[in-house]
């Protein structure tokens, strides 16, 4: 009887114990996702939780002090009390970055949308909103809005008011084939009303959108730097009957040498264009150039035009740096007052005191020398700017 008891007691002595233990265990925790560092596609990549996919989010802060144009020639920002001579401009950029790998090569989606405010008012002259780039690629495919196929190297300086007219964004369906060794081509398809698409002198204005331009370019991007041969096909269309539309077309070649003997981060840029009715891709600025309809009102002459173009970038120290640029153009139109010859230069300094940050100033000239009958004129700016990219 007393060695039952003892039984007895010693199991329920076991069952206490066990039952106490297992009372302090911890509890599974649910599974959760966590961030991890994606590596396979450069710095600043990450998993979004529970996918393969690879994100990069990134952006832009800009604060731009405009002397807006003060040149004695042609009208100008500072000869009337009505004038806006000076501009402050705050710009935000945001930027997304997803990439997959699938079986059918690398999948990416890319955004790049602008947010603009000028002297303290939510709007700028092309609305407060800029849908920069969005794009989706699959293998050598993209589709989507992108730069223009058509452009190589596309200036050293900033072009922050007068611009350098040497690239485009455009809505693109576009096939690349790499060959290696830096080689590739590429054949693009691109909406032609775009920035490259003014209306036509004259008062003429250009008709619907019904062809868009095809695109050609061959490229080289190795150690010694990068080298373009681009061209474009595109369609001239009046909106004003019986005008007949007329083919324009444009070829162009660029470079940009590393030029490392003369200092890290020092290189330099070439191009050269020629355009017969496609005059904005030799300047963009210059659009409505691309033809005339005739004195009859039967039929549209084409502008002939071409460009030239060169920059250098010298970084002096580790942390400054400066670019200076020069172009110059011809385009020959109906008309003598629609010719024009034109020059610009821009000069850019700045100093990078951290990664990211740029703080900066920049001069532009231009001058424009019109044909018998017309307006000659020339611009002058300067402008301080404060930038951060991340």
């Amino acid at each position: 009887m007393k060695l039952f008891k003892g039984m007895m007691l010693g199991a329920a002595a076991v069952a206490t114990a066990t039952t106490a233990q297992a009372a302090d265990l911890p509890v599974a925790p649910e599974p959760v996702d966590y961030v991890r560092i994606c590596d396979a596609y450069g710095a600043r990549f990450f998993y979004i939780p529970g996918t393969e996919t690879c994100l990069r989010v990134g952006g832009r802060v800009r604060a731009d002090y405009r002397f807006q144009d003060f040149a004695g020639t042609g009208p100008n920002n500072w000869d009337a009390k009505t004038d806006e001579s000076t501009r402050f401009r705050a710009r935000g950029y945001i930027r997304l970055d997803a990439r997959t790998q699938t079986e059918f090569g690398l999948l990416r989606t890319y955004t790049d949308v602008w947010f603009t405010s000028n002297n303290s008012a939510f709007a700028s002259a092309g609305g407060n909103t800029e849908m920069w780039e969005a794009f989706v690629q699959l293998g050598g495919f993209t589709f989507g809005r992108t730069g223009s196929f058509f452009d190589g190297w596309t200036g050293e300086s900033w072009g922050s008011q007068i611009g350098q007219g040497l690239d485009s964004r455009a809505n693109v369906l576009a096939y690349t084939a790499a060959f290696g060794n830096g080689m590739s081509a590429s054949v693009s398809v691109e909406a032609d009303n775009g920035g490259r698409a003014g209306g036509f002198l004259g008062g003429y204005a250009r008709g619907g959108h019904r062809i868009p331009a095809l695109v050609g370019k061959l490229s080289v991007n190795q150690g010694w730097g990068q080298a373009h041969l681009s061209g474009v096909v595109r369609n001239n269309q009046a909106s004003t009957a019986p005008v007949d539309s007329a083919t324009g077309w444009a070829l162009a070649a660029s470079a940009r040498f590393n030029l490392p003997m003369l200092g890290s981060n020092t290189g330099l840029g070439l191009r050269a264009a020629y355009a017969d009715g496609a005059i904005g891709y030799i300047h963009e600025a210059y659009s409505g150039y691309d033809a005339t309809v005739n004195a009859a009102g039967t039929g549209l002459s084409t502008s002939t035009g071409w460009g030239i173009a060169a920059g250098l970038t010298h970084s002096f120290t580790s942390t400054v740096s400066a670019s200076l640029q020069g172009q110059y153009w011809s385009i020959d139109a109906l008309g003598t007052a629609n010719d024009v010859d034109a020059w610009s230069a821009h000069g850019t300094l700045a100093w990078t005191p951290v990664s990211g940050l740029v703080i900066g100033a920049e001069m532009e000239y231009r001058n424009e020398d019109f044909g018998v009958g017309g307006t000659d004129n020339d611009d002058l700016t300067a402008t301080f700017r404060v930038q951060r990219t991340f």
